[in-house]
């Protein structure tokens, strides 16, 4: 295969891209025309992604950049430079969410929700904190003393919310280092009894506060019996390496490596320190010293708290109005059911779009194949499923009912590790095969195969994890076949999961890491001879992601060719639009709305005979050469025009959309004259799904 030329071309580094993703985010909660809590909503997703950012790939150019060895030094230097430009983006960006947040917080109070601190409180509030320390937390407030002989930050500290405790007589300062003075951590107890704890309302006034001031309030309690009178608090937090060494003893299994590895993912690398400004220089030295970071080039600065992910599950207080508006998974009427969902399967090809239409569909295709006679064996594979899956219940009530299944389980699906460990026991001890994904070759591909009696077998294939929780939020589209080259293909691939050394074909999917990159290549060329030979030429696509060299470089090709290239795309994005000569034309919109979008569709022109795919994979190398990905071919033709649909409305979008390396990555909405009439792809699809399936 020709290699692209890529030097020279305008490029942008994928973690900076994301960065630039995030920061959408932010645009979102600043919006005065959204409910008050999605907007606090949206500062706890912003924290939250960040989170596991630090964890993956700072901590993963950290590592190259770090690096001993003097034949990277190349990738050394640029590691490093990309680091220096996001830890300035991060520090840039880090002022804004502060400032949205003390916006928010003043907001809230206009809407008589007040967030006390330990300092706020009247004396019947005193009395309600001190019996909540007394009769529930206080087991959970457990200090630990940094000058401990046994004090070892890597086991102790781990990626978690502390408070570091200043303990001083009146006096002394607690703002000096001095003999008298100790300095102890402890761990905020979050996890086990959320971030915020109500207080009494009084009339139409509510209160709350954070678990952080609980505890600062209950320190006389904590740390009674000791001879200190003053206690000073600070929050801070460690974000810690994510990545996992995985043991190479033979005489280990998969599951155990794994296992072993979640372990030691909590003693991982200190990669971050965020810290509240107010902490004194000597106590702040000492923290340093002990976890061992770079303050200029690891840590930030901040305010009184940390850790706002939880302000996802800020209170409401009985006030539905400052939510959004609750839109119920919709029942498709294309589906009845009076009658076998497998049979309206083998009759035709069927499509459900989710959230908008009802996860409980494909719950009721492994329902119903766990009892229906006709069934021998299911097929099915597993990244990430909800905590209490109702797919694996399935698929264990269907190999109780004498049924091959098969799970394809994808252990190495990040922090979802220990529950995917969990499951894979669960399911074998009900009869369940399972199969581990290999370590070197992430299973992606969202695939279920369900073989009947009569060999006219059921594939389901879709763009989504198999996982009820996450199929409320995420937009994600699954096809329902009998096709029997498609259904043919995906046993194929389930062969290849369990025999990935074997060199196989597939003549209907397009299958990583066997030829899906370069099966790509070819349909982008076919546009380009089109438009050269004045056909119909056009590439429209809903994705995650493109970050890979190769394809960016094929797509410039292809708009310097007369290609129309229009994306809709969530995520890391490394084309550049508009550029002179280059990628004059190329539009590129990212949407950030109540769902995260998340479905994968590709659409090419054909010379006027489109051509149209629903998959799993993103244009990445990762996705493309280190994971086993489908893209499925679509051929029924209403399923064919609702995915047009879908890619037509999210190009669309102006309420929601972004401008994408260019404009500085401004809302669209921002730099329309006329601001009334902005089109919404979210409202207007679940709009859609409303009219078709009441009408039906």
């Amino acid at each position: 295969m020709k290699k692209q030329r890529t030097k020279n071309l305008p490029y942008i580094e994928r973690d900076i891209s994301w960065l630039q993703f995030n920061r959408r985010l932010l645009f979102e909660a600043n919006r005065d025309d959204l409910p008050l809590l999605e907007r606090f909503n949206y500062l706890g997703i912003y924290s939250n992604n960040l989170d596991e950012f630090f964890r993956v790939r700072i901590a993963s150019l950290r590592r190259i950049a770090d690096c001993p060895t003097p034949d990277c030094q190349e990738e050394q230097e640029r590691s490093e430079q990309i680091l220096q430009r996001l830890l300035e983006l991060y520090r840039d960006y880090s002022i804004d969410f502060e400032e949205i947040l003390a916006k928010l917080l003043n907001l809230l109070e206009e809407e008589h929700i007040h967030i006390l601190n330990d300092k706020e409180l009247t004396p019947e509030q005193e009395e309600e904190v001190r019996s909540f320390y007394m009769n529930t937390i206080s087991g959970s407030a457990n200090p630990i003393f940094l000058d401990s002989p046994t004090f070892h930050a890597d086991i102790h500290l781990k990626e978690s919310l502390y408070l570091l405790v200043i303990l001083s007589n009146n006096n002394v300062s607690s703002s000096v280092c001095c003999e008298q003075n100790a300095i102890a951590v402890v761990e905020i107890p979050s996890e086990d009894y959320g971030r915020f704890i109500c207080l009494k309302s009084e009339g139409e006034e509510h209160y709350m506060m954070f678990l952080d001031d609980v505890l600062r309030y209950s320190f006389p309690y904590v740390f009674a019996g000791l001879n200190y009178s003053s206690y000073s608090a600070y929050t801070f937090k460690l974000t810690k390496d994510a990545e996992m060494d995985m043991e190479r003893d033979l005489r280990q299994s998969v599951i155990e490596k794994v296992s072993i590895g979640v372990k030691q993912r909590r003693r991982g690398e200190p990669i971050r320190l965020v810290y509240d400004e107010a902490m004194p220089e000597f106590a702040l030295n000492k923290l340093a010293e002990i976890i061992n970071i770079d303050m200029e080039k690891m840590s930030l600065a901040g305010g009184r708290y940390h850790n706002m992910k939880d302000l996802m599950h800020l209170p409401n207080f009985g006030n539905a109005k400052l939510h959004f508006s609750r839109q119920y998974p919709l029942l498709s009427s294309e589906i009845s059911y009076s009658r076998s969902i497998l049979e309206q399967i083998l009759d035709r090809d069927i499509g459900i779009h989710f959230p908008y239409e009802s996860f409980d569909h494909f719950l009721r295709i492994l329902r119903e194949a766990a009892i229906n006679p006709d069934v021998e064996e299911i097929k099915v594979s597993l990244y990430r499923v909800a905590q209490h899956s109702k797919v694996i219940k399935a698929l264990m009530s269907a190999a109780q009912n004498g049924k091959r299944v098969v799970a394809v389980v994808e252990l190495l699906a990040r922090f979802d590790e220990r529950s995917n460990i969990k499951w894979s026991k669960r399911m074998q001890e009900a009869g369940v095969e399972v199969v581990l994904g290999h370590e070197k070759l992430k299973i992606h591909a969202k695939l279920v195969l369900i073989k009947l009696k009569n060999k006219n077998n059921i594939a389901c294939i879709g763009s989504g994890n198999l996982h009820e929780g996450t199929a409320k939020l995420y937009t994600d589209y699954m096809l329902l076949t009998s096709h029997k080259g498609i259904t043919g293909d995906v046993d194929a691939v389930f062969h290849f999961i369990k025999y990935p050394y074997l060199n196989m074909e597939f003549k209907e999917l397009l299958v990583a890491p066997n030829d899906l990159r370069k099966r790509i290549y070819a349909l982008i060329k076919r546009e380009i001879r089109n438009a050269q030979r004045g056909k119909e030429a056009y590439i429209k696509m809903k994705l995650n992601h493109i970050v890979d060299k190769e394809l960016v470089a094929k797509l410039y090709e292809a708009v310097q060719s007369g290609v129309k290239i229009q994306l809709c795309l969530r995520g890391n994005c490394s084309l550049v639009p508009n550029v002179q000569d280059i990628s004059e034309g190329l539009f590129i919109n990212g949407i950030i709305d109540r769902y995260l979008e998340h479905s994968r569709i590709y659409i090419f022109a054909n010379g006027g005979d489109p051509r149209y795919y629903l998959g799993s994979a993103d244009w990445m190398p990762r996705n493309l050469d280190r994971r086993i990905e489908v893209m499925c071919p679509i051929y029924a033709k209403n399923i064919q025009e609702e995915l047009e649909m879908i890619v037509d409305y999210g190009l669309s979008d102006t309420a929601n959309g972004y401008y994408v390396n260019e404009n500085n990555g401004l809302p669209r909405r921002e730099l329309l004259n006329n601001k009334t009439g902005l089109f919404s792809s979210q409202a207007s699809l679940y709009k859609y799904y409303q009219t078709i399936h009441t009408e039906r």
